[in-house]
């Protein structure tokens, strides 16, 4: 009966593809969630062309931003590195204002380029520069830069006091394991009233009360070789 033979040969082929599909299926490819942009980052202060005095700190001031975190920010000085900060938190931030340092020395006289890198991990931003001029004198300072918005003046009056360079979590205590009692942000400036024996941890005066924060995140100024160790 030819009829009945094409419809064996029929179910004899679905049963086939039937058992082809009950293979097993390769794995899918893994997937990810990294971003296909790097960061970014602006120089807010100096500007172009400001004028700093040997020996003088510069302080530089930058936005940092990302959509997964940015862990640190890197400031050279005509390609080579002179200052670092991270991030406190692990995951990084997605907006970073930081404030890095630099004590430009006599190599750095004249005109240098000051430039400025953010990272995510192994991923870099673009960088962004700017050049300013550094003189052997006050006496040789064509113009006074304006104080900068995010930076505040530091006193030259011997009191210790210190300077955060990213947002940083102000504690009840020295150490992590401690209450978080706000986030400082970059660029406040607090005076210490004490440390911790391992001189890691600073207790500050800010926001009308006593906190923690850590030395690992900040830029000291004045005399704080007499501040005292207090116990937490």
């Amino acid at each position: 009966m030819p009829g009945a033979s094409c419809r064996l040969l029929l179910c004899c082929a679905c049963f086939l593809l039937a058992a082809c599909n009950l293979q097993p299926r390769s794995p899918a490819a893994p997937a990810t969630d990294s971003p296909r942009q790097p960061p970014s980052i602006e120089i807010g202060s100096p500007g172009e062309g400001d004028e700093f005095v040997l020996g003088d700190e510069i302080l530089v001031s930058v936005l940092a931003a990302d959509s997964v975190g940015i862990n640190q920010v890197k400031l050279f000085i005509d390609d080579q590195i002179v200052r670092t900060v991270s991030s406190e938190s692990l995951q990084g931030e997605l907006a970073m204002r930081a404030i890095l340092d630099f004590v430009p020395q006599r190599a750095n006289l004249g005109r240098i380029a000051l430039r400025v890198f953010a990272y995510r991990g192994a991923v870099v931003s673009p960088p962004d520069e700017v050049t300013v001029i550094v003189r052997e004198s006050p006496a040789q300072i064509v113009a006074t830069p304006a104080q900068p918005d995010g930076i505040p003046y530091i006193p030259n009056d011997g009191i210790c006091r210190a300077l955060v360079n990213v947002p940083l979590n102000f504690r009840a205590g020295p150490g992590t394991s401690y209450r978080i009692l706000s986030v400082l942000p970059s660029g406040a400036l607090a005076p210490i009233r004490g440390r911790n024996s391992q001189h890691s941890w600073w207790q500050l005066s800010a926001e009308g009360r006593d906190g923690w924060v850590s030395g690992d995140f900040t830029t000291e100024y004045g005399d704080c070789s007499r501040v005292p160790v207090v116990a937490s």
